[in-house]
């Protein structure tokens, strides 16, 4: 009697069966509800006046008598028994819960907890959505829709619909930003969390960069310059790798003597391995002096020679120090360079097969090298990837407790859990810069966050390894521990920003902010003094994707309904330039030479700030024949480098309209107005330590040209006074825009100056080259001729932004003759006073993991199309 009963029942559930009314008298009125309120019924009439109950279980296991947990879209029940294709849920619970949430995706009715998961935060099922998911989604946006559609008729035509519960309001979309570029298979792509595509879209830098060279020809002249140079350079080094194949004898050869290796060795341990963990710092030092104890004449390890090598090009450049220059690199960074290529080679040799503990220490501490330096920048996604395969292939993405008792030593389990998050934030971080996906997206992990213990507390003959410490105790690995926590919120987004087929909404982003927020305010606050770099990394690695997920919503300057984005955007680069300003004004040039965090902000801040100002037209200069051979962004393909052949435009074809020249002014409004002018002041900060980090390692001066015109299209804070007439008034907005263009260039030849003037060889062919041009070019009428000496920037370029000195260099500063240049005196207006003499480069200068974007691809008619990380 039970078996028959149980199978009557389940028979009676079944979706076959679903109408057969129940034979007791409680059962028929719920399902008799139940089948009323069902989507599946399509009755025209209404059989009751009365408002029915709504059903907060899914009707599956409603109608199973299941408890259900109400999770959207498919509750856990369902999702367990396979019938993730059943599970549905009353529609008007569905309409006033997204009416109720507005833009969070948990809402709550009749106090019941109702929650809707959206992709990737289900378990399992929300990883990759299966094809039932995706036929229940259009199941049920199909029912949605057809009851609003009854209700609409209800309401009849001259209805008020007020009363209608959803009103679809149409939200903006916004075109991809990438940057894809080149010809044939010699093309080149960034996706919109790069740098480059945010410059490549800037269409209004791109019309003002255009004026800015036609009011002078000096930059031009500057550009060939460099470009022969690095030219001449390329071929130098072509030659010498040639000459060189990575032998033991060769590595040996570059090793330093002990003293300085000392010092190298030890700051190396006080500042990177407090962030990323590669090393075992007592086993180290146990090698390192077995190492350096054996006589000339005993075979010393070269694997270890090796690894310090690496450790000494990383900290080449990370001591505040007045360099001198060899051509356009600093000295540090030239001999860095020299270093990374011999043990690059040496690292190519190893044969792969057997993949030990060393062989991944190298991997990491070259791409580390490599990264910091500047150094092949092009390859730097391609290079984590490789070591991310690596990884993989050796199976450190899964818990190394999966092996046998005695198969490995706990030492080795805890080196292989830091190993893998260290080459996890190499490879994510730089699949974020480059806008690329992560090798980590889709994939299934389980290596346990590595233990919060000091290298102290454990050693190669450990046999039970000791409990971790609470992580309010800081260890040199707690930063990997708490970066762990968001290490996978940070694959998502990096996925999301750089998938075009799933464009964002802007409740979407409000989530994402919400994620952020959170995940920015669990993280832990130390007050030992070597947690400085593992506290701001962990803040910069997070806010980095609120700059990019609120910029395209910032840049609407036409709806209020976005204002929240603006304000989003200028905190979080207010918190990342502060950031980088502390450490700077302590010395500190590890995130600064590692990141792009400065570039980025800086154009962001400009595009958004030049979007929200006032606009008005301005007649340009550009002559007809610069302008029919601009190259320019296409917003309809998304390409950086649409060309139409100039034989076609003379024939009468169309060329390719020049981007529209504006002057921005500062809004009216209030609140527009306040944001611009925080835009500008963080701007001002953003070029300075920009401008530290180009000095410092003699690279990113295509950059820093980019950057100076983005901060000089903007208005001053205090902007000039116009005259009443429209004649003059129209005059006087021509002579503001020849001052902005002026300024921006003076910038940068006042860069060029110094490095002129910093040559260690005032006779090499840089050196020669610039002399040259700066003597012969057209100086503006602010720009004082190279034979002479005085102030080099013009009253707006040192300080017409504001009081911190944009473009301020120091004052009094003896260099080197170069022959014309002599002892120059840079001297600022600006309220923030400079570096002078030796302490030059005391006020840090900060980030940009420099794409080593290569003068030599700068031709006029490509402007847009230069040449990314041509170093080498």
């Amino acid at each position: 009697m039970l078996t028959k009963s149980v199978a009557s029942d389940s028979r009676d559930n079944s979706p076959v069966h679903e109408n057969r009314s129940r034979p007791a008298m409680t059962t028929k009125n719920v399902d008799s509800d139940s089948r009323d309120n069902s989507p599946d019924r399509d009755d025209g009439t209404e059989k009751r006046t009365s408002k029915k109950r709504k059903v907060l279980s899914c009707y599956a296991c409603r109608s199973r008598k299941m408890k259900c947990d109400r999770v959207y879209p498919v509750c856990g029940r369902c999702q367990k028994t396979g019938r993730a294709d059943q599970c549905s849920y009353d529609p008007r619970l569905l309409e006033e819960a997204h009416v109720q949430s507005g833009h969070s995706l948990t809402a709550s009715v009749n106090n019941t907890a109702f929650t809707m998961h959206g992709i990737g935060s289900n378990g399992d099922y929300a990883k990759d959505e299966t094809s039932d998911a995706l036929r229940w989604k259009l199941r049920m946006q199909e029912r949605r829709i057809e009851m609003l559609e009854k209700q609409l008729t209800a309401a009849g035509p001259s209805s008020d619909p007020s009363h209608l519960k959803i009103i679809p309001k149409k939200e903006s979309t916004f075109a991809e930003e990438m940057m894809f570029r080149g010809k044939g298979f010699k093309t080149q792509f960034h996706g919109t969390t790069s740098v480059m595509s945010i410059i490549s879209q800037y269409r209004d830098l791109q019309a003002f960069t255009r004026q800015t060279l036609a009011v002078d020809t000096t930059m031009r002249q500057v550009k060939q310059d460099f470009r022969r140079f690095r030219d001449r350079r390329k071929t130098l080094v072509k030659e010498k790798i040639a000459r060189t194949y990575g032998t033991d004898e060769e590595v040996f050869a570059l090793l330093p003597p002990k003293h300085e290796a000392d010092v190298e060795v030890a700051y190396y341990f006080h500042t990177w391995e407090t962030t990323y963990r590669i090393l075992h710092e007592p086993t180290f030092w146990q090698e390192y002096n077995s190492f350096w104890a054996d006589q000339p004449n005993e075979t010393k390890n070269a694997s270890f020679a090796t690894v310090l090598l690496l450790i000494i090009a990383i900290t080449k450049c990370l001591r505040v120090k007045e360099d001198t220059f060899v051509g356009d690199s600093t000295s540090d960074r030239d001999a860095a360079s020299n270093i990374i290529e011999t043990c690059d080679m040496w690292i190519n040799r190893q044969p792969r097969k057997r993949l030990t503990l060393p062989f991944f220490q190298l991997q990491c501490l070259a791409l580390l090298a490599k990264r910091k330096n500047c150094v092949k920048l092009k390859q730097d996604w391609l290079t984590a990837g490789d070591v991310m395969r690596l990884a993989l292939a050796s199976g450190m993405h899964r818990d190394p407790a999966l092996l046998a008792n005695g198969r490995i030593s706990e030492y080795e389990k805890e080196m292989k859990k830091r190993l893998w998050y260290t080459i996890a934030e190499l490879e994510v971080q730089s699949s974020f810069d480059n806008g690329l996906q992560s090798s980590l997206s889709g994939l299934y992990f389980d290596t346990p966050a590595p233990s919060n213990l000091p290298d102290e507390a454990f050693s190669i003959e450990t046999k039970e390894m000791p409990a971790s410490r609470p992580l309010e105790h800081f260890t040199s690995t707690s930063y990997l521990i708490t970066a762990s926590r968001s290490l996978r919120l940070r694959i998502q987004l990096t996925q999301l920003l750089n998938d075009p087929s799933c464009p964002f909404q802007y409740a979407d982003v409000l989530h994402h902010d919400e994620q952020i927020a959170s995940a920015i305010s669990e993280l832990p606050t130390w007050s030992d003094t070597r947690a400085i770099v593992s506290m701001a990394l962990n803040g910069l690695q997070l806010r980095q994707y609120l700059i990019v997920l609120h910029k395209p919503f910032a840049k609407h300057e036409s709806s209020t309904l976005y204002r929240y984005s603006f304000t989003a955007c200028i905190e979080a680069a207010s918190s990342m330039i502060s950031t980088h300003d502390d450490l700077a004004s302590q010395g500190i040039l590890v995130l600064n030479h590692l990141r792009s965090d400065i570039i980025r902000v800086g154009m962001t801040l400009s595009q958004i700030a030049a979007l929200n100002c006032a606009r008005q037209e301005v007649q340009s200069i550009v002559p007809p024949s610069m302008r029919d051979q601009t190259h320019f962004t296409d917003p309809s393909r998304h390409i950086a480098d649409l060309t139409i052949p100039m034989a076609f435009a003379n024939k009468g074809g169309f060329a390719p309209p020049s981007p529209l020249l504006y002057l921005a002014v500062l809004p009216h409004e209030l609140m527009p107005r306040t944001l611009v002018k925080t835009c500008v002041e963080l701007l001002e900060r953003t070029l300075y330590l920009f401008e530290r980090k180009v000095m410092r390692l003699g690279t990113g001066y295509m950059e820093y040209w980019i950057l100076s015109a983005a901060v000089g299209m903007l208005p001053p804070l205090t902007p000039p006074p116009r005259t009443t007439s429209s004649i003059a008034h129209r005059m006087s907005n021509e002579d503001e825009m020849r001052e902005r263009c002026k300024s921006a260039l003076d910038r940068f030849t006042a860069l060029a100056f110094r490095i002129l003037a910093m040559q260690r060889d005032p006779e090499n062919s840089l050196a020669v080259g610039l002399r040259a041009s700066m003597s012969a070019g057209s100086p503006s009428e602010v720009r004082t001729p190279s034979d002479s000496r005085g102030t080099i920037l013009s009253s707006r370029a040192a300080g017409s932004f504001g009081t911190k000195g944009v473009g301020a260099f120091a004052n009094s500063a003896s260099y080197p003759s170069g022959g014309g240049i002599g002892d120059m005196l840079f001297s600022t207006s600006s309220g923030r006073d400079a570096p002078k003499g030796s302490d030059l480069m005391d006020n840090m200068f900060n980030p940009l993991e420099d794409m080593g974007v290569d003068l030599s691809g700068w031709t006029f008619p490509d402007f847009w199309t230069f040449d990314l990380a041509g170093d080498y």
